[in-house]
């Protein structure tokens, strides 16, 4: 090719190239809009998942329980301290941030199975006691769902959450001044600790059906699925598998306030820990939570299982899981024991 022919088509493809002042506007509308959703988007994302998390001071009490206060302090944070993900409309960046929807979503379930754990069981006489009026209402609120907005304020679910993290505090002030329960005995401990176990079971089984392809299930395993169980078994798609993301960071969250939650916990029933000598035990379960809990990935994968090129996520986070899981089921036959 000459150099002249050599010009004349880099000359062509330039005239091919050259943009009217209409593209140039409808360009620059693009970036105007998209620069803004970007920058709300950058400034506004964040897992909230830090292991060294403190009780907020104003929620602390002398003679209260210290996992309330933690529990409380986890849902504050993160209506207040950071943005509600999961009831942002669809002109909010953060309504399309799955990471953080999820994450946020799955603490606020453990939570509120936890709020549900203590009107049950922990927070009121053994037996046949009456339900605590403000772990009831605390019950109630922090179970709203998640993704409610609403015209009238009070009706969405973060000002329900607000409520609930009151709750939570007027019930702690009230067992600081020695007007409500809290059954710190080993039985009760032996059954909280049962029910996240059998509650992490249930988050095993869903990352299972994420991981596992549907040739790796019989017709009779596929026929005997719920519809919304077959619904999540499909041929993995590596870091294009929409399911990836949504599972790992509805994981993470659950498993991040459980530990923090636990944790709490372990200094609530200090004494019953010393005496059934499982301490070593307990540290060794409240360490795999965390090492579960502050695992993250910006974009997990949910690659083929023998794949060299893209990983699995999720199989890692099961694993941890999966591990924590079996310490509270042990932690839990040796206290009621």
């Amino acid at each position: 090719m000459s150099i002249s022919t050599f010009f004349g088509s880099v000359g062509a493809r330039s005239e091919r190239w050259h943009f009217g002042r209409t593209t140039w506007i409808a360009i620059g509308i693009v970036v105007l809009v998209l620069a803004p959703f970007l920058i709300v988007y950058a400034a506004e994302y964040h897992i909230a998942d830090d292991p060294d998390l403190k009780p907020n001071p104003a929620f602390e009490v002398a003679g209260g329980s210290r996992a309330v206060a933690m529990a409380a302090t986890l849902m504050d944070a993160e209506i207040n301290d950071g943005t509600w993900a999961p009831s942002r409309l669809w002109y909010h960046p953060l309504a399309y941030s799955s990471n953080m929807r999820n994450f946020q979503m799955g603490e606020q379930y453990a939570v509120s199975r936890f709020a549900g754990e203590m009107a049950d069981l922990l927070g009121r006489d053994r037996g046949a006691g009456d339900t605590d009026p403000d772990l009831r209402r605390a019950k109630g609120a922090l179970s709203f769902d998640p993704a409610i907005w609403s015209i009238v304020s009070s009706n969405g679910s973060v000002p329900q959450y607000e409520h609930g993290v009151e709750f939570l505090n007027s019930y702690n002030r009230r067992l600081a001044a020695g007007q409500a329960r809290y059954d710190k005995i080993p039985a009760n401990l032996s059954v909280f600790l049962d029910r996240i176990n059998k509650d992490l079971q249930s988050q095993s089984a869903i990352i299972g059906l994420t991981v596992l392809e549907p040739g790796d299930y019989t017709a009779a395993q596929m026929q005997h699925m719920t519809d919304a169980e077959r619904a999540m078994v499909s041929t993995n798609g590596g870091y294009l598998d929409s399911r990836a993301s949504q599972v790992f960071y509805a994981t993470k969250g659950r498993l991040y306030a459980y530990y923090v939650i636990l944790s709490a916990i372990g200094q609530d029933f200090h004494d019953v820990i010393e005496q059934k000598r499982i301490a070593d035990q307990w540290q060794d379960m409240i360490g795999t939570l965390r090492v579960a809990a502050t695992y993250k990935k910006y974009w997990p994968a949910n690659g083929e299982r023998g794949d060299s090129m893209v990983p699995n996520d999720l199989v890692w986070q099961g694993y941890l899981l999966g591990r924590a899981d079996a310490l509270l089921s042990v932690l839990a036959d040796t206290i009621s024991k």
